[in-house]
């Protein structure tokens, strides 16, 4: 273990070192460039950046935030100062370029230096998507908006560097866009959040360095990606990780699920397969896991179980805590395993709920799978671990035993994060699930 974490800050010292070998890069670049390099394509990029801006705070304004931004303090600090600094260069931004205050710009350079760029930093080891592209894209991102920043600090009458923070600055809108964008048009699917922020990249990253941009984009990705392997050296289940795409589903695809259940054909002996309930496929499965007919399956076949399903490392550790002696009985697995294959798409509603209140037993009733009017502690660390949360935020944020029951007016008055963006996921993906249904039963 000790072995594994110098191995890891090791990397990290390493591509703190290629950062600054970057910022050398874009100085190369950068100091080539003529005062008014690119002058009316900035101007056109700085202008549908902030028509899309409007869209992109509505819908912040009017959507749940995701949980790992709220749920701890820190994270809620960060997460405020992120959008406080982020408005104030935004705004200080235009007022700079209309007027040619260099007080009003060195103010915006500030607020990117001060607020949005550390906060920026800070929140890159909860990016979404596949980290061995989105984290070293997020720093080169960063970075490119730091080093902005300090030019216009120095510069504040500069035109250009203005310009280029400011582009820099609107990545993430432009994320946003091509999110909403290949969403509609059913495209990349598998990959649509890191898509998306490399799309965004590969259209700003140029206008602010020039035609190099995408080349120096991509060595500093595929240098960190190569460093990560040969200086980390992860384990099977860790590269997995590293490459494979977080996304914000609320619950484990169902697709994979369902994937497992059909490849391994476990249900092959069952001759009215279509007419099972729920729990009997879930027993016809137990009982072929179960070899010995002891009535358990031992941890290691539940670990050799999860690991064909791809499930997070997180949550493998934390069902053997849970499991205690590494023996589940069937209720156990149905429960807490054959469950994972669960979406929010089972979930039927007759409309919208309005009353916080109602959403919150809504999401409680969910949870509650046994009707025991309380809910595990391991069912909520179960869903914030599938939401992506680091696994020490999910212990800082539940600090209890596994064991540990959470009554309604507990969820309900303490857990507004998970309720609240619980409910709105399920919504939207019901609405989805609904819109995707064939429009006679027949018609497939």
């Amino acid at each position: 273990m000790a072995s594994s974490k110098a191995r890891l800050y090791l990397y990290y010292i390493v591509i703190f070192i290629i950062s600054l070998g970057a910022f050398y890069a874009f100085h190369h670049i950068t100091r080539k460039h003529p005062p008014d390099y690119l002058y009316t394509e900035k101007c056109i990029l700085c202008a549908i950046s902030s028509f899309f801006n409007l869209f992109v705070l509505y819908y912040h304004y009017t959507h749940a935030p995701h949980p790992k931004f709220v749920i701890l303090k820190q994270r809620r600090i960060s997460i405020y100062v992120h959008i406080f600094s982020g408005v104030i260069e935004f705004v200080t931004c235009w007022i700079a370029f209309w007027t040619g205050s260099a007080f009003i710009g060195r103010i915006a350079s500030l607020a990117a230096i001060l607020g949005h760029v550390p906060s920026a930093y800070y929140q890159t080891s909860i990016v979404f998507g596949a980290k061995a592209l989105m984290v070293a894209a997020y720093l080169f991102a960063i970075s490119l908006h730091l080093f902005s920043a300090l030019h216009l600090f120095v510069e504040p009458s500069s035109v250009y560097w203005l310009l280029n923070m400011f582009l820099i600055h609107n990545i993430y809108v432009w994320c946003r866009v091509f999110y909403f964008f290949f969403g509609f048009a059913g495209l990349f699917k598998d990959t649509l959040y890191t898509t998306s922020i490399w799309t965004s990249g590969l259209i700003l990253f140029p206008a602010v360095l020039g035609v190099s941009a995408n080349m120096l984009f991509i060595g500093y990705v595929a240098s960190s990606v190569i460093l990560y392997l040969s200086i980390v050296r992860p384990n099977s289940i860790d590269r997995e990780l590293f490459v494979s795409e977080r996304t914000r589903d609320l619950l484990v695809n169902k697709a994979i699920f369902d994937h497992w259940i059909k490849e391994k054909g476990r249900l092959a002996t069952s001759s009215n397969e279509h007419h099972l309930t729920d729990k009997q496929k879930a027993k016809e499965v137990f009982d072929v896991l179960d070899a010995n007919k002891s009535g358990y399956i031992d941890g290691e076949e539940v670990n050799h179980l999860l690991s064909e399903w791809k499930v997070a490392e997180a949550f493998m550790k934390r069902f053997s805590r849970f499991s205690q002696k590494g023996q589940v009985t069937y209720d156990q697995f149905y429960r807490h395993i054959w469950r994972l294959g669960e979406t929010s798409m089972n979930i039927k509603k007759e409309g919208e709920i309005k009353e916080n209140k109602a959403k919150a037993r809504f999401i409680f009733d969910c949870l509650d799978s046994d009707s025991s009017g309380y809910i595990e502690s391991f069912e909520l660390q179960k869903l914030l671990i599938q939401w992506g949360l680091p696994d020490n935020e999910v212990d800082d944020y539940l600090t209890t035993d596994d064991d540990k029951m959470y009554s309604f007016d507990e969820f309900y008055h303490n857990m507004k994060p998970i309720w609240d963006f619980a409910y709105e996921n399920m919504a939207i993906n019901s609405k989805a699930a609904h819109a995707a249904q064939p429009p006679h039963p027949h018609s497939s």
